[in-house]
């Protein structure tokens, strides 16, 4: 990340200035009546302010570092629970399922979980299966009451509600007031999911951590302006390690831990946020040069928001209506970011739960069919990280090829998981991976082509609309899941 000097002028940095020269004389030099010069500033006083000045530009590096952690932190912490969501949701399903089924077989006939005697010892994964079900080729394989595209809907919604409104009049809520509401609803969630013994408590405790990403996003994006732009990859990072770590996490202390104790132990998630904001994080006053600008126009910037809110300024009137005629334009960004999410988050809370092997082994632990979806949404998260960091090394102009390839990857993964044909879970494994390639792959070259391409005037909105197709992906995605789990479990599951 680059790093730029302050310039003259700027709060809290030392400035040395000289006066100017006289009759010919030298800088920090002046004449006095018989031609004799004395310093204007010893060379004490130069060593001294010299020393002063440098102490402050490694005190504004040190500042300029600690913000750049605090946002990545504020990135990891803010998608962490949208991820640990999605990750736990087959296992939470389960659960819930299970608690509410006296013999432990959901309505389709097929039971929960397998019997993992066997790890650690040679020969296959034993399968435990209902003695009622009539078919050797899905029986090792069940299927949930609801499936987890639930979960995404109450992930996502609430999140594009907050996107769709919420800038209109956010800004008159203080940042620390925000940031701990998001906070709190990352906390809220946890417990709310981590304790829950029904569907719709665990279906509000999602949706406070929908809430709380959504807030959090508009917050942290916004409050970047107060600081260096350095800030701005801080967050970005961020957000990108919450993909991987937020599904390795989970995955990896399953491997020893219930999903309840799991979820409530990503209760130090929001308190490492609060803590990276109070002592962490400096004040904006500590690095923007225009602070006292900032707070001397506040009330003018309020009025203003409030002018453009009620379209009383005609200007700003045209303004809009010059961008809503633009959107016709952005069609050729916002189709393929819809065309992707719906297709790879259909595959992800459609068919994950349902591509299942048996006698799958990591190592010495045998992994059932919850094991497998966990294993599934790390390595589509490992793949969407790839994808979205490799711009710097290659940029795809024909990005709209992507979503084709990734409608054919969901077919071909449907199939799949109706016939089950191929022969091992880790071909299956690496299919996934390529879905998280394409995925990332559209929306960096996506969001990079609008900036390359668009006219400044319409950029801004531009990268807002694009924004909100991939939300209207996902919650389109979200619906047809459901209706392509129980296709899939009436008739290649439970009909079997």
């Amino acid at each position: 990340m680059s790093s730029r000097s302050s310039s003259p002028g700027t709060p809290g940095v030392s400035e040395t200035r000289f006066m100017e020269p006289v009759n010919g004389s030298e800088p920090g030099e002046r004449k006095e009546g018989d031609g004799e010069s004395k310093p204007l500033i010893t060379s004490e006083d130069d060593s001294e302010n010299g020393g002063e000045e440098e102490q402050e530009s490694r005190a504004q590096k040190v500042a300029k570092w600690r913000n750049v952690t605090a946002f990545w932190l504020f990135g990891l912490c803010n998608n962490f629970p949208y991820i640990i969501m999605l990750s736990a949701a087959f296992d939470i399903l389960s659960e819930l399922d299970s608690n509410t089924s006296s013999d432990s077989t959901d309505e389709y006939g097929a039971v929960f979980g397998t019997d993992n005697s066997s790890i650690g010892s040679p020969g296959a994964c034993r399968a435990v299966f209902n003695s009622t079900t009539n078919s050797s080729e899905y029986k090792a394989r069940y299927c949930n009451t609801a499936g987890t595209s639930v979960i995404l809907l109450a992930d996502i919604l609430p999140t594009l509600i907050i996107k769709l409104t919420l800038p209109y009049f956010v800004n008159f809520v203080p940042y620390w007031i925000r940031i701990f509401a998001s906070a709190l609803f990352s906390a809220l969630s946890f417990v709310l999911v981590g304790v829950s013994v029904s569907v719709p408590v665990v279906i509000v405790g999602v949706a406070c951590a929908s809430i709380s990403s959504g807030l959090g996003e508009i917050t942290f994006l916004s409050f970047t302006s107060h600081y260096h732009k350095s800030t701005i990859s801080g967050w970005g990072s961020g957000t990108g390690a919450a993909g991987i770590g937020g599904a390795l996490v989970y995955a990896g202390l399953r491997t020893f831990l219930s999903e309840k104790v799991t979820i409530l132990l990503q209760l130090v998630v929001p308190i490492f946020l609060v803590l990276a904001y109070l002592f962490l994080l400096t004040k904006p006053s500590k690095l923007l040069p225009s602070q006292n600008s900032h707070s001397s126009s506040q009330a003018e910037d309020d009025k203003t928001r409030r002018i453009k809110f009620k379209f009383i300024n005609r200007e700003e009137a045209r303004y809009f209506v010059s961008h809503m005629k633009y959107i016709p334009y952005l069609v050729k960004y916002m189709m393929p970011l819809y065309l992707v999410y719906v297709s790879e988050y259909m595959i992800n809370q459609g068919l994950f739960e349902l591509l299942y092997y048996k006698n799958t082994r990591l190592g010495t632990i045998c992994l059932d069919q919850k094991d497998q979806y966990r294993w599934y949404q790390v390595v589509y998260q490992l793949g969407v990280f790839i994808s979205r960091s490799s711009l710097f090394l290659v940029y795809i102009k024909w990005f709209w090829i992507l979503p084709i390839l990734q409608v054919i990857n969901f077919v071909l993964l449907f199939l799949e998981a109706i016939y089950l044909v191929l022969p091992s879970f880790w071909i299956t494994f690496f299919l996934v991976l390529y879905e998280g390639l394409l995925g990332g792959g559209v929306y960096v070259n996506t969001f990079y082509s609008i900036t390359k391409q668009v006219p400044t005037a319409h950029r801004e909105f531009s990268m807002g609309a694009a924004s909100v197709a991939d939300s209207f992906g996902i919650t389109s995605a979200g619906i047809a899941s459901i209706f392509i789990h129980n296709f899939i479990c009436h008739n290649f599951v439970h009909g079997n």
